[in-house]
Parts: structure tokens; C-alpha cells; sequence
């Protein structure tokens, strides 16, 4: 992994983050003005898990070179930018309009809060086992 890669990672780690944070302003308005706990956990969860999301990113940016090659890693920063991402909108969508995503189905904002969750849930499982087979290979283990 280039150093430029890494800074890729890096910078869109960083906004999954930023994202992450401002999730926490309604956190606090929705419980001030005693809103609906399914609201309140909506927000909540799009929160903590953008935040985590973005640490991640952003601490994988910073090892990866050093357990896999090079090929390995580049392909593995871009699906964790698309986890990210597909987080925003299926965590974020979610929040926003009220909706799960679970599901294809209903109004158009639970469609796209679903893709966001499919995004998540395929480039999670592609990357994790990318993830465990570049170190293998890297480190003959």
C-alpha cells in the first residue's frame, strides 16, 4: 500500500468519523425534547457505529502495509471506503426518514437505507476474509 492509498483511507476514514460526531446532535435533542426511544436508538446507533467506523478506518490505514501485499491492499482499503460509506447512508438514511432498512421494500428511503446496509454487509464479508488471507499470505503463518 502506497502512502497515498493510506491517506486515502485515512481522509474518508476521517469523514465517516466527522459524520459520526455530528450523529451525536441529535442524540442529545431527541432525549432533551423526550422524543420516541426508537428515534433516540436510531440516532444512538448511527452514532457510535459511524465513530467506530471511521476509528477503524483509520487505524487500519495505518498497519496495513505492514501485514499484506501490496495488490491485497488496495483492494481492501476501497471496500472498507465502501463499508464506511454504505454505513453513512444505511445508518444515516435510517435515522433521518425513520426507516430500518431491512428489507427492499416500502418507500424509497428504506430502499436506500437498505443498499447502504447491503453494502455494509458484503463488503464486511469480502473484506474481513480478504483481510485474514492477505495477512496469511504476507506472514506465512
Amino acid at each position: 500500500m502506497n502512502e497515498s492509498e493510506q491517506r486515502r483511507l485515512v481522509f474518508h476514514g476521517a469523514i465517516v468519523l466527522l459524520v459520526g460526531c455530528l450523529c451525536g446532535v441529535p442524540v442529545g435533542t431527541s432525549m432533551v425534547r423526550n422524543v420516541p426511544e426508537a428515534e433516540i436508538h436510531a440516532w444512538r446507533e448511527a452514532h457510535d457505529a459511524l465513530i467506530a467506523g471511521g476509528i477503524m478506518l483509520i487505524a487500519i490505514a495505518g498497519v496495513l502495509h505492514l501485514v499484506v501485499r501490496p495488490g491485497v491492499a488496495r483492494w481492501l482499503a476501497w471496500l472498507l471506503i465502501a463499508v464506511g460509506y454504505g454505513a453513512i447512508d444505511g445508518l444515516g438514511v435510517a435515522a433521518l426518514a425513520g426507516v430500518r432498512g431491512l428489507a427492499p421494500t416500502g418507500p424509497p428511503l428504506n430502499f436506500l437505507a437498505f443498499l447502504g446496509n447491503l453494502t455494509v454487509a458484503v463488503g464486511t464479508l469480502s473484506a474481513l476474509p480478504l483481510l485474514m488471507w492477505g495477512i496469511r499470505v504476507r506472514s506465512r503463518l
